[in-house]
């Protein structure tokens, strides 16, 4: 018998202690039980600050009958490739940017000028008021009723100036865009600028699609939001930080004047261009936030504006672009947006 316990005791040693307690069964090696998750218990998306990206909002959203973003007060409201656009870096010398831009003012048709009130002088630094009245003192009714001015009218109380708000582009609105585009279309300097372009391979098709995709696509300045465009920023205005953001257009000036939303605060220097408008450096305070400086033509017409800017935009993004208005030199500043591949007008003003 104690052999026997001997002999046993030898074959444990042996086998090991799993061999001696399981007979003939061969040991397996059970995986972990995987960690299950409650039915109820959602797995959170991790937050990501979402791409920027062009969007045409949906004709069928309309805003509520007889509202507009005007009458809603203080929530109202820069790639690889461009669309429509060579890629190809502009060569243009400086002379050749006088010249077209000399040509296209010959080519304006103009308005009766604006009466305007200068007054005091003043700086970005100033404290004070330099100016007891308005900008404008006066508008001859034709000058708003020239075709392009009339239906750019249209478009300015079509905005919000917070960017941190999603605009909505309903479809009278677009329709509003389409008909500015078509008119601005029919303009000689346009028509011009258009010729110019695609024999320098600045624009691969019609100038007609360069504007809307340039000045009329979505974007986010913050948070997100698809709040923005090249439009509203430079001929509207917004609000971003407390303080005005962009607004270089006389239209809306005046505009915000008359509604009591505008406080002209004196001018800086004024560029005169012989009877077809003027520059003025300026500052204001548009919905109680401040523009220390800014700048704007004065008395011009739609047409001439976007011309001056898109031509820049498209000749010298994200530089000073040598110009000459009634043989007055200055020069456009623009920056660019990246939009998804789609390189569009961030801003665009006179640099005087």
């Amino acid at each position: 018998m104690k052999w026997k316990i001997m002999w046993l005791i030898l074959l444990c040693a042996v086998a090991g202690i799993h061999g001696c307690m399981g007979g003939s069964k061969t040991a397996k090696t059970v995986p972990p039980t995987p960690r299950t998750i409650p039915p109820t218990t959602k797995i959170a998306t991790p937050v990501t600050e979402p791409v920027i990206r062009a969007v045409t909002a949906p004709a069928n959203v309309n805003h509520a009958a007889g509202e507009s973003r005007r009458s809603r007060g203080n929530n109202r409201s820069r790639g690889s490739g461009r669309g429509g656009q060579s890629s190809n870096p502009s060569s243009l010398s400086k002379n050749e940017l006088w010249q077209l831009t000399e040509e296209l003012l010959s080519l304006d048709t103009g308005i009766n000028q604006p009466t305007i009130r200068e007054q005091g002088k003043t700086s970005a630094k100033s404290t004070q008021d330099s100016a007891n009245n308005p900008l404008f003192e006066s508008v001859p009714r034709s000058a708003l009723n020239k075709d392009t001015v009339r239906l750019m009218k249209q478009l300015l109380d079509n905005y919000y100036p917070d960017v941190g708000r999603s605009e909505v582009r309903s479809a009278s609105e677009q329709t509003e865009e389409n008909r500015f585009l078509d008119a601005l279309m029919q303009t000689p300097l346009m028509q011009r600028l258009e010729g110019f372009l695609q024999e320098k391979n600045l624009i691969s098709h019609g100038l007609r699609q360069t504007l809307e995709d340039i000045w009329f696509t979505l974007y986010s300045r913050k948070g997100g939001k698809l709040g923005s465009s090249g439009y509203e920023h430079v001929f509207i205005g917004e609000l971003k930080g407390g303080k005005v953001s962009g607004f270089h257009n006389w239209l809306n000036f005046r505009k915000e004047e008359l509604e009591g939303d505008l406080n002209y605060m004196g001018y800086m220097r004024v560029v005169d261009l012989n009877g077809k408008g003027k520059v003025i450096k300026l500052r204001f305070n548009w919905l109680n936030k401040p523009k220390p400086v800014g700048s704007i033509f004065v008395g011009t017409t739609p047409e001439l504006e976007i011309a001056l800017y898109t031509l820049c935009f498209l000749a010298k993004p994200n530089a000073n672009c040598p110009v000459k208005l009634a043989g007055k030199k200055f020069s456009i500043q623009t920056w660019t947006s990246n939009i998804s591949g789609k390189t569009v007008i961030g801003s665009a003003y006179p640099n005087i």
